[in-house]
């Protein structure tokens, strides 16, 4: 019993000792794959290079003691960008281990790596407004510090940023702001890119905020006109004096505001050439007029010709004393055009028609009306009814009891201009 107990104990002796000088004696070596960042060594000032950050697969030996050991000795991944230009280029990669471990193999032993120009500019720092103070509260201009910033960044984006700006927001604001905003970089497309660095990338941002109403300019509005003018004028121009205004109010209700217009013109009221006065409208009763000076609209009239109708008018025969004649109709009536100076000048006797009957023999004929004989020349005829009539000549032994013209009208009203 003795020597078994013996012989056990001596076999879990020679175990250890075996483990012993295989772990510590002679220590087996392993092997592990590592996946490491590249790090880039001398980066030139005037290339941006891609990838950022690459990695590579990086398998390593060594015993269980000296990857122990070497936690907290990472691998030294780089790649020396020394002397690199703009373009593309392949590139070996370094790898500094820690002590005990050795490099088996590197995927990929070299990468691949572009160079891109660097350009640096100066910019204006640009604020945007979002929102408006609370009612009754206006703003000063803000104040950046500093006013201009550097961006760098490759060629092709630098050339399409439009604008560098720091968002204030004043939304419902009583009181002043002072702080510090980030600088946003603004393309083309109108989207910000995170590519360009700024220099500084914040600025110091003052804005006051104070009770009262801001101010805006704006153009009158084309005026609306309602009515004909007076008979015989016409509006020929018009000029506002002046042509923009400046007002104050609630920024909610001057900021939509493109122009200020004003309350219709009546044209039926206005019979000569001058300056009248505009009434404006306002979107709100705290909106008002700075200026005391009154708005007038200049307004130029002229003359316009017009028509008018006279009716009831007579005819005169003009016949030998052996003649008798009569006409179809009793009266005419005419259509005609002109100033209104010259319209007044006309009256009945100048548009009495005579009708020439002495040359004609005893019969029916068709007589063309035409304007009578004294219309001033400047007055244009427009239309004479009837245009036709027919006068019925004959001798006068043959139709004693035949009066030889139509009578006159019984009211000196028929003939008066319509």
């Amino acid at each position: 019993m003795t020597d078994r107990i013996w012989l056990k104990t001596l076999s879990i002796l020679l175990g250890v000792f075996a483990w012993i000088y295989v772990n510590l004696v002679i220590p087996p070596q392993i092997r592990r794959t590592i996946e490491a960042e590249v790090e880039y060594r001398n980066v030139p000032e005037s290339v941006k290079v891609t990838p950022v950050k690459p990695s590579v697969n990086v398998q390593v030996e060594g015993t269980r003691r000296d990857f122990i050991l070497a936690t907290n000795n990472k691998l030294q991944v780089t790649v020396d960008l020394y002397n690199l230009r703009p373009g593309r280029a392949q590139l070996p990669v370094r790898v500094t281990t820690a002590p005990g471990l050795s490099v088996v193999s590197l995927s990929p032993a070299q990468i691949q790596v572009d160079a891109v120009p660097i350009i640096r500019k100066r910019i204006d720092v640009r604020a945007e407004i979002l929102g408006q103070p609370a009612d009754g509260f206006l703003f000063d201009e803000p104040l950046l510090t500093p006013a201009q910033v550097t961006i760098e960044g490759p060629d092709s984006l630098i050339k399409r940023v439009t604008a560098c700006q720091v968002d204030i927001n004043l939304e419902q604001v009583k009181n002043s702001i002072s702080e510090q905003r980030e600088i946003k970089v603004i393309l083309e497309s109108g989207i910000t890119d995170e590519e360009i660095i700024v220099t500084p990338g914040k600025i110091n941002v003052d804005v006051t905020v104070k009770q009262g109403y801001p101010t805006k300019t704006l153009p009158l509005a084309k005026p609306v006109f309602i009515n004909k003018s007076p008979e015989g004028k016409k509006l020929d121009g018009f000029k506002l004096v002046p042509e923009s205004v400046q007002i104050s109010g609630p920024a909610r209700l001057i900021n939509p505001m493109k122009d200020l217009s004003f309350k219709p013109v009546d044209l039926a009221k206005i019979e000569e050439s001058g300056a009248v006065p505009v009434k404006l409208e306002f979107p709100g009763e705290n909106v008002k007029l700075i200026s005391s000076a009154p708005v007038l609209l200049h307004l130029t009239l002229v003359d316009s010709k017009v028509t008018r109708v006279y009716q009831g008018l007579p005819f005169e025969l003009k016949k030998g004393s052996h003649q008798h004649a009569s006409v179809s109709v009793s009266s005419y009536s005419i259509e005609v055009e002109g100033y209104l100076k010259d319209l007044d000048k006309i009256s009945n006797a100048k548009l009495q028609m005579t009708l020439d009957v002495e040359n004609m023999k005893p019969g029916s004929y068709p007589v063309n009306l035409t304007a009578p004989a004294g219309l001033p020349g400047n007055i244009t005829v427009l239309k004479i009814v009837p245009e036709t009539l027919q006068v019925q000549v004959s001798e006068l032994e043959d139709q004693p009891d035949q009066p030889d013209q139509p009578e006159p009208p019984k009211n000196a009203s028929d003939s008066a201009p319509r």
